[in-house]
């Protein structure tokens, strides 16, 4: 049945295409000049192999092995490799990091360099949150050294929450500098890093982030150098407001219930008008209560927390593309810092 789609015309063999199009059949000498003229010719466009496929046919040629000699020939290509776009399609799976106990992981990261710096000169935002409750702490910073990450480390996370189990960072020099190295060492915590160069792996602390720049934005209003004046507000209307993977505040999954916002103090809500009834021995029996419901609460908060969790993971992981190197094998090395540019070649640089 295949033979009834070939032609044979003067002595040449053509393949009557779906649309009645005759395409003459070409031996391997052939195409392959007529690949590279299509692909790095005077009129090639270094297109991908289906394209080329696409034009290969038009201009009325055709072998067996088209499409897969026309990918083939693109992936080959030096300048398009050289050129080409950074592959930012994931090489490996995501493997979710959940805490099952509050306080025992953080994730630390800096924003920064801030401009403008706050009027005291502040010009860094330290800040690190909790992997379970989403609590966090942030601190604005004239510097950034390794002393100071580990003052921040004592006072505002080990005084206050006790000893983490681990505390995750990009690898920053101030993040895994030998000093900070030491003191995680002598307080017995394990400093965990992302990848290089991709700090995006350090998910937590870079949503974080987000949230915090996004809600500073929102307050600085027209002055923008008393930022570091209304970090405390950002940070308390953080620790107030329901986190979608847990349903609930940071804060009543710390400490067993709701805090009293001036709303309620100014519109006097049920809740203070019953606490402030209340005799001493009701006033306590109710907060025995809420300490006791506290453990209730977090173990739901961790189901939705996990559940969050593993449905990121599998809309990440339908994106993953693996790739299996071994010793020996060639492969291009990325420009760092993505988008540096050459002087000699300036926007024409490779990546």
């Amino acid at each position: 049945m295949q033979a009834l789609n070939y032609v044979l015309l003067e002595g040449v063999l053509y393949r009557r295409g779906y649309d009645e199009l005759l395409l003459c059949c070409l031996g391997s000498d052939e195409y392959c000049q007529i690949i590279s003229d299509v692909h790095n010719g005077i009129c090639g466009a270094h297109q991908a192999g289906i394209k080329m496929r696409w034009l290969v046919r038009r201009h009325g040629f055709f072998w067996p092995s088209i499409l897969k000699d026309c990918i083939s020939y693109a992936k080959g290509c030096k300048a398009c490799q050289i050129h080409g776009p950074l592959q930012r399609v994931p090489a490996s799976e995501l493997h979710p990091i959940v805490k099952p106990w509050p306080f025992r992981g953080w994730a630390i990261d800096l924003i920064g360099k801030v401009y403008p710096p706050s009027a005291r000169g502040h010009s860094f935002i330290i800040v690190a949150t909790d992997y379970f409750i989403k609590w966090v702490e942030a601190k604005p910073m004239n510097k950034v050294d390794q002393i100071d990450i580990i003052k921040f480390l004592k006072e505002e996370i080990i005084h206050r929450f006790g000893l983490p189990e681990t505390v995750t960072s990009d690898q920053g020099t101030v993040f895994v500098g030998a000093q900070v190295g030491a003191f995680a060492k002598e307080m017995g915590f394990r400093l965990l890093t992302s990848t290089p160069h991709y700090a995006q792996a350090n998910g937590q602390a870079e949503a974080s982030n987000r949230i915090v720049i996004n809600l500073l934005e929102k307050m600085v209003d027209d002055n923008p150098r008393c930022w570091h004046e209304l970090l405390s507000d950002t940070i308390w209307a953080y620790r107030t407001s329901q986190r979608s993977s847990t349903k609930v505040t940071p804060f009543s999954l710390t400490f067993g219930h709701d805090a009293v916002l001036p709303m309620e103090l100014s519109a006097r809500s049920l809740r203070i008008a019953i606490q402030h009834g209340l005799i001493s021995g009701e006033y306590n029996e109710a907060m025995i209560l809420e300490l006791e419901d506290l453990e209730g609460m977090r173990l739901p908060a961790l189901d939705r927390l996990q559940t969050q969790k593993l449905k990121v993971a599998r809309a990440y992981n339908k994106r993953v593309k693996s790739r299996s190197l071994a010793v020996g094998d060639l492969v291009w090395k990325v420009i760092l810092p993505p988008g540096k540019k050459d002087p000699k070649f300036g926007k024409w640089s490779p990546n």
